[in-house]
C-alpha cells in the first residue's frame, strides 16, 4: 500500500489523509446515488464497505454489495464467474434507475 500511495502522491504535497484522494476522510453529503460494489477477498474490502457507510450515514442514497470471493478489478471475471455476471446485472439495474431510464418494448431507451 505505501508503494501505491508514493507513486500517486510523492512531489505533490497532499496529505494521504486529504479528501481529495482519501475519500474515508471527505464530506460525503449531497452526493448523487451511490453503488459500491466489492470482492469479499479484496485487499481494500474494508474500506469499501467503510465507504458505503460513511455515505449512508451521511444521507445519500447508496448501495452496497460485497460479491463473494472478488478480488480487486473482479469485474474481468464477467462471463467466467456467475457472481461477477449476476453483480453486472444488478449494477445495470441499478443505474437505469438511478438514471431515470425504463424500459420500452424490451429495449432499454437511451
Amino acid at each position: 500500500m505505501e508503494f501505491f500511495r508514493s507513486a500517486l502522491l510523492d512531489g505533490t504535497g497532499v496529505d494521504w489523509q486529504d479528501p481529495r484522494v482519501n475519500l474515508l476522510a471527505a464530506d460525503l453529503s449531497g452526493l448523487p446515488p451511490i453503488a459500491v460494489y466489492y470482492g469479499t477477498d479484496e485487499l481494500l474490502a474494508g474500506a469499501a464497505a467503510e465507504l458505503g457507510r460513511r455515505a449512508q450515514a451521511a444521507g445519500n442514497d447508496v448501495l452496497v454489495r460485497a460479491v463473494p470471493a472478488g478480488q480487486h478489478s473482479f469485474i474481468i471475471g464477467a462471463g467466467r464467474m456467475p457472481e461477477v455476471d449476476e453483480a453486472i446485472a444488478e449494477i445495470g439495474s441499478w443505474l437505469r434507475t438511478a438514471l431515470g431510464l425504463v424500459a420500452r418494448e424490451g429495449r432499454e431507451s437511451a
